[in-house]
């Protein structure tokens, strides 16, 4: 015997606003689309724990700031299986059997500084059995911590899933301010540490790690292990590209120095590991009083340059220091066309309607058309009286409606039948 059965498909939620994203907390098990670019300059954001499907739908969430880790503690584990109770930033504090798509963080800025156990990356500090699929992540990744069990990931910091056809271009600054225990830190372009399918990425990272304890710093993993989760997976990493660096120090005389193109450390390879094109440079110093930075000198004078956005390219400003040439972008805008006059390019008339449009000014692209109405003769026209009674000179004011009231041609023309008895002029 056969048996069907059929499920309502989840209503999907279309988010257009910085409020919309807002009301993510609402339901954070629920499907999303992106269906507008959001300005998210200026929101207070704290990252939240999310458990559904967040379309991107090749849209753009820009000129995100986060200072601050979620609320959610979930344990982490180091390559001992020690359990950290820890916290969690990004865009997203967790990813929990979620699923995020087709979605573009540019100018975000992840600005974090704690004494908790804590990973911090550009989409999801913490990730469990999700996948990440088609995003780009453009953004500038800072942890300053004396927890012992950190890191930063370019897409995501710790845990298991599948992140793939993803496109990076980050910058992570990690700084360790605890000197009296060893660290466990992890930097990855990808993903700081766990089990993931990591595959078709195109990760550009520019990494400055100052470590007092352990180092696991890779182009795309810091370090490749079972985490400890129950159903993680992960058994494949390939045709990625990996271009930067990543300059760090180990101040610890129990030496590690992890520090590769693909990963910092593997406890475990996966079984697919194969068409990786590597462009990374490992960069170790051994000036352990100079905390690394992008920045390179103590007082910056900064100079800002802005490009407008334009038809079809996003506008920004460049922030550039006039003493050691470090620069960054902030403040994004959408594309955005200036529109010029409406343009008739089919007159009405009373047998059909016209059309009008409107084109941008500086590329010429047809912005809107919308047609004109056609026009609508008049069919009558009433007096507001039938007879007057007027004495030699008297004047008086006559009316007149015209139907219907949309007619087009409503001039009245007025005559009398008998001019020598009474006359009337051109306004009645």
């Amino acid at each position: 015997m056969t048996s069907f059965s059929a499920f309502a498909a989840p209503a999907v939620t279309v988010v257009t606003d910085a409020e919309g994203m807002l009301a993510l907390r609402d339901d954070p098990a629920g499907s999303y689309r992106l269906d507008a670019d959001i300005d998210m300059g200026g929101l207070d954001w704290k990252p939240l724990s999310f458990r559904g499907s967040f379309d991107g739908n090749g849209h753009t969430l820009y000129n995100l700031t986060v200072t601050s880790c979620g609320d959610e503690v979930r344990t982490t584990r180091d390559g001992n299986l020690k359990p950290y109770d820890t916290v969690f930033a990004g865009l997203f504090s967790t990813l929990e059997n979620a699923e995020v798509k087709d979605l573009t963080l540019r100018g975000e800025h992840v600005a974090v500084e704690t004494t908790s156990h804590c990973f911090a990356a550009g989409l999801a500090g913490y990730i469990d059995r999700s996948t990440v699929s088609g995003c780009t992540i453009e953004a500038r990744i800072s942890l300053i911590n004396s927890g012992i069990m950190t890191g930063i990931g370019g897409i995501a910091g710790y845990g298991c899933g599948t992140i793939c056809d993803c496109v990076t271009d980050t910058e992570l600054v990690f700084e360790d301010r605890n000197t009296a225990a060893r660290c466990e830190q992890f930097m990855g372009g990808i993903l700081a540490c766990g089990l993931a399918d990591v595959d078709r990425n195109d990760v550009t990272v520019r990494g400055y790690d100052s470590c007092r304890g352990y180092v696991h710093d890779g182009g795309l993993i810091g370090m490749y292990y079972h985490c400890g989760m129950e159903e993680a997976s992960g058994d494949s990493v390939c045709d990625n590209v990996i271009t930067g660096f990543i300059r760090f120090f180990e101040d610890n005389p129990d030496r590690r120095a992890y520090c590769g193109p693909s990963f910092g450390e593997y406890l475990q390879m996966p079984s697919y590991f194969h068409g990786n094109i590597d462009r990374f440079e490992r960069q170790e110093t051994w000036d352990y009083g100079t905390i690394l930075s992008p920045e390179g000198c103590e007082a910056p004078e900064l100079q800002r340059t802005v490009t407008p956005s334009g038809c079809s390219s996003w506008g920004f400003t460049e922030v550039t220091c006039a003493n050691c040439g470090y620069s960054y972008v902030e403040n994004w805008t959408p594309p955005a066309h200036s529109p010029g006059e409406w343009e008739t390019l089919r007159e009405p008339s009373y047998s059909r309607p016209g059309t009008e449009r409107l084109r941008c000014t500086v590329c010429r692209e047809t912005l809107e058309e919308r047609e004109i109405p056609a026009l609508i003769a008049s069919q009558s026209c009433s007096l507001d009286r039938e007879t007057a009674s007027l004495l030699i000179g008297e004047t008086f004011p006559l009316q007149a409606e015209v139907e219907p009231a949309e007619a087009l041609g409503r001039a009245l023309i007025w005559s009398s039948s008998d001019p020598a008895v009474a006359t009337v002029d051109s306004s009645g």
